[in-house]
């Protein structure tokens, strides 16, 4: 979503639910701006039940997201992938995404696709940076809207 077409309904959430963040450590100066923004977010609108889980890289996003959901409400899985010279990027992005897509199908639950997948890290900085596109921000509202 860009930045002009995003818009944050005014409708209530349910903040008792309990939501899980994870984290891939990989990039994690950016991983850390858009777990901070949502964080935030959440917590201003409400809800006290936050944990978050490190992981080595985006690769471990789906099996620490399926072992979050067991006693979690939602899931927000945070990565930040930037293309290289090899295939890698392709792989991992669009490896985790189908993994995450499934385990939210099997759990009946939400998981919020916190994937952050660019070209280059300017790309990469302005989507995580709360100053500019604030994706975590945004990717934290989602899931809140899912959660109702």
């Amino acid at each position: 979503m860009s930045a002009d077409t995003f818009t944050y309904s005014a409708e209530p959430v349910d903040v008792s639910k309990k939501i899980t963040i994870v984290a891939a450590k990989w990039n994690g100066a950016l991983v850390d701006l858009l777990v901070q923004s949502a964080q935030d977010h959440l917590s201003l609108i409400g809800y006290t039940k936050i944990s978050i889980v490190y992981v080595p890289g985006s690769w471990e996003l789906v099996h620490a997201s399926q072992q979050a959901l067991l006693d979690s409400d939602g899931v927000i899985s945070f990565g930040v992938v930037i293309r290289g010279e090899t295939s890698h990027y392709e792989l991992i992005t669009e490896s985790v995404a189908q993994g995450l897509m499934q385990i939210s199908i099997d759990a009946k639950k939400p998981v919020a696709l916190g994937l952050i997948a660019t070209e280059d890290f300017d790309q990469a900085q302005r989507r995580c940076d709360p100053k500019e596109l604030n994706k975590g921000k945004e990717i934290a509202q989602s899931l809140a809207e899912m959660l109702r």
